[in-house]
């Protein structure tokens, strides 16, 4: 037998996160930065996706786990990765993110 552990996609973002990132979603929506969010899967694993706009809604920013790096990572509608590190990290840099693309000023400005 392996000492190899399967991790389940259910289990790649926990409950725990699960919970914090469906708040921070509701967190940008209050600010304007969004408009909903929606679990998704890419590749068999759990993304979390911040869409924005109205009849033209576009997804802003999708966040999910890295399984080899062990990290949350944020990624652009594009593809291209944002920022990755501890979900409070990763959730910090799109507060930045979301806030320039909106046209609202920067915190401290």
């Amino acid at each position: 037998m392996s000492d190899d552990i399967i991790r389940l996609a259910e289990n790649l973002i926990g409950p725990a996160d699960r919970r914090r990132l469906e708040s921070y979603g509701a967190h940008v929506i209050q600010h304007g930065w969004a408009t909903r969010y929606a679990w998704s899967e890419e590749d068999g694993d759990p993304r979390f996706d911040i869409f924005r706009g109205g009849p033209n809604e576009e997804c802003a920013v999708r966040v999910g786990r890295h399984r080899e790096a062990d990290e949350f990572f944020a990624e652009d509608a594009a593809g291209q990765q944002i920022t990755a590190g501890p979900l409070d990290h990763v959730m910090a840099e799109l507060d930045i993110y979301l806030e320039q693309r909106s046209g609202h000023a920067p915190h401290g400005a």
